[in-house]
């Protein structure tokens, strides 16, 4: 009987100073995160509409390019 109080007073212990940690700072917040894996969905997300402007840059510029340099560097690509 007297183990199984000190199991539950630990475990109680335990639970308090996870909910401070967890609860009462920015820190707090990061770690749970972490551990949800919200933090890699949403360096994932930014990480797509980085890469979607950079596309975007790209096709503007080869948009950009005139047909005549474009016909150019394909001929002088397979004359080599």
């Amino acid at each position: 009987m007297k183990k199984w109080f000190l199991r539950l007073c630990l475990v109680m212990q335990v639970m308090m100073s996870a909910l401070v940690l967890f609860s009462g700072c920015d820190s707090g917040e990061k770690a749970r995160d972490e551990l949800t894996g919200n933090r890699a969905l949403k360096q994932y997300h930014k990480s797509t509409k980085d890469i979607g402007k950079i596309v975007d840059r790209q096709t503007e510029k080869y948009k950009s390019v005139p047909n005549d340099e474009k016909e150019e560097g394909n001929k002088g690509t397979s004359d080599q």
